[in-house]
């Protein structure tokens, strides 16, 4: 494991940070880290859904989470989150954690499969059941659309089902009961969030069923696994900033704890789109690791330096750690 030589902080050298860049904020983030000693253990994690190969905006995501990590001098765990089997692969899971290790990520502990963590979900599911806080929904998605606009309301669900279902109805989903208040939480870059989950998007999913006997959502799966893990840092993209307010919804529902949050910038293509493999992005290679390397440290804010190889590229990123 890549680590400080002397249990503080791994350093970089400031000079290769652009100023007020995701980078430098995230460096300065560790400085106050070091100031504070008492400070309960970082536990930052990377999870990626392995629906196809890593691509470029991927690996600024685990570039950003890693340095994060590594500057605080704490523990990076990766998850795969292949609860949505209908679209992962336990071949892309392996691949993607191939390319990481010939990239010279180096990840803590063992790599927590979602696919794996049924009964997690299931015991979760229950306690939120036993407060009332879960029912059935029968509502196709044209019908939910159709509501939206009939109420014209901008949340995604109008609560149709919330008290009871039509008869003759087959259950769909299973929503969470979101409560009339406003979810207020500080990003670490320094923003100050507030959403009204019961207008923004309204009782969401927690477990579509299915054939094959149900499928759990992302928003619980990721709010069990984040407390199973102890993960104290989430470092993701700004495209996962509007599943924070249900996050914290569901971490308050089930008295779990409510992690620092940090999004950063994401990578888009010339339409202004975000990068992602349902949109057919470019898969990464190993023997393209040291420019995509370079690519996603220089997206995130950092400055160009000569290097020739990944391990030299890793030298300079965390000059003082151990290899």
């Amino acid at each position: 494991m890549r680590k400080s030589t002397n249990n503080t902080p791994i350093e970089c050298a400031p000079n290769l940070l652009t100023p007020d860049s995701w980078l430098a904020r995230a460096w300065h983030s560790a400085q106050r880290h070091r100031q504070h000693p008492n400070t309960s253990p970082y536990i930052g994690r990377f999870a990626p859904s392995p629906s196809g190969l890593l691509h470029q905006g991927s690996l600024i995501a685990a570039l950003a989470s890693y340095l994060h990590a590594r500057w605080h001098a704490g523990t990076w765990l990766v998850r795969m989150e292949d609860v949505d089997v209908s679209r992962c692969t336990r071949a892309y899971g392996l691949a993607q954690l191939q390319l990481l290790m010939d990239l010279g990520f180096e990840f803590d502990n063992n790599v927590m499969w979602q696919s794996e963590r049924n009964a997690a979900y299931q015991a979760a599911f229950a306690q939120l059941q036993a407060q009332g806080r879960i029912y059935p929904c029968g509502c196709s998605r044209k019908e939910i659309a159709d509501s939206r606009i009939a109420l014209n309301t901008t949340a995604t669900y109008s609560g149709a089902c919330r008290h009871g279902m039509t008869d003759g109805k087959a259950i769909r989903s299973w929503r969470f009961r979101v409560d009339d208040e406003v979810i207020r939480w500080n990003d670490e870059n320094g923003d100050s969030h507030m959403e009204a989950i019961a207008q923004s998007v309204g009782d969401f999913v927690l477990k579509r069923e299915t054939p094959q006997g149900g499928e759990w959502a992302y928003q619980l799966a990721v709010v069990v696994d984040d407390a199973a893990q102890g993960v104290t840092h989430v470092v993701r993209g700004a495209d996962l900033l509007d599943s924070t307010a249900r996050q914290i919804a569901l971490q308050q529902a089930l008295n779990l704890p409510t992690p620092q949050y940090n999004h950063f910038p994401l990578l888009l293509n010339p339409q202004g789109e975000k990068i992602s493999k349902r949109e057919q992005a470019p898969a990464l290679h190993a023997l393209d690791g040291l420019s995509a390397l370079q690519h996603a440290w220089q997206f995130l804010g950092g400055t160009y330096f000569e290097c020739h190889d990944v391990p030299s590229f890793w030298s300079s990123v965390l000059p003082n750690a151990t290899f």
